[in-house]
C-alpha cells in the first residue's frame, strides 16, 4: 500500500545502514560509498516490484480505497506518472534514509539511526491502524463502496500478494544478511 511503503522504504534504508554501521562510520564518502549500489539494486528489484505489482493489479486496494482516479491509467498521463512517481519515491526515500544514516554515523549521532528506524517503522504501520481492517476486501474503488469486492484470501488476489510478498520477504532478508555480512568488515 502506498501509504506503507513510502515510509517503509526509508525504514528500509535506516535498518540496511544499522546492518552496516561498522563500513559507514569509517567510510568518509557519504554519496559514493562502496554499498550505494547494492542498496539501489535491492530496492530497485527487491523492494519497489512488490508494491508496484500490486498498484498495477489492484490499485484502489493499494491505496486503501482512498480515491478511484487512478485505477485505469490507460490515456491518462497524470495517472500514468503517478505510478511512475512512486517507483522513483520508494527508491529516493531508501536512499535518503541509508544516506542520513551515514551522515548520523559519521557525526557520532549513532542513536538517530536508531530513532530513524523506529519511527519510520512506526509511520510504516500507522496507516493500517489509521485505516483498520480495510484491506481486508478486495475490488474496485466502486465494488467497494458500494458493499462488494472479495475477501483478501481468495485467489487471484491473495495468491499474487503471497507470492510477491515471498519475494519481497526473500529479498529483504538476503540483502539484510549481506549488508551485516559486508558492512561489518574493516575498510
Amino acid at each position: 500500500m502506498i501509504q506503507v511503503d513510502l515510509p517503509a522504504a526509508f525504514t528500509v534504508g535506516q535498518v540496511l545502514a544499522l546492518l552496516s554501521k561498522k563500513y559507514l562510520k569509517g567510510e568518509p564518502d557519504i554519496f559514493t560509498n562502496k554499498l550505494l549500489g547494492p542498496l539501489n539494486l535491492y530496492l530497485t528489484c527487491g523492494f519497489s516490484p512488490a508494491g508496484l505489482f500490486l498498484l498495477f493489479g489492484w490499485p484502489a486496494w493499494e491505496i486503501m480505497y482512498i480515491t478511484a482516479w487512478m485505477e485505469n491509467p490507460f490515456n491518462r498521463p497524470l495517472v500514468a506518472g503517478f505510478y511512475v512517481l512512486f517507483l522513483i519515491a520508494m527508491v529516493l526515500l531508501g536512499n535518503v534514509g541509508f544516506i542520513l544514516a551515514h551522515h548520523w554515523y559519521r557525526k557520532g549521532k549513532d542513536k538517530r539511526v536508531v530513532y530513524g528506524a523506529i519511527v519510520g517503522g512506526i509511520l510504516t504501520v500507522l496507516p493500517f491502524l489509521l485505516r483498520w481492517g480495510v484491506w481486508w476486501d478486495v475490488g474496485t474503488y466502486a465494488e467497494i463502496n458500494a458493499g462488494g469486492g472479495y475477501p483478501f484470501w481468495q485467489p487471484p488476489f491473495f495468491y499474487g500478494w503471497l507470492v510477491i510478498m515471498s519475494y519481497l520477504g526473500i529479498t529483504t532478508v538476503l540483502t539484510g544478511l549481506w549488508f551485516k555480512k559486508r558492512g561489518n568488515r574493516a575498510r
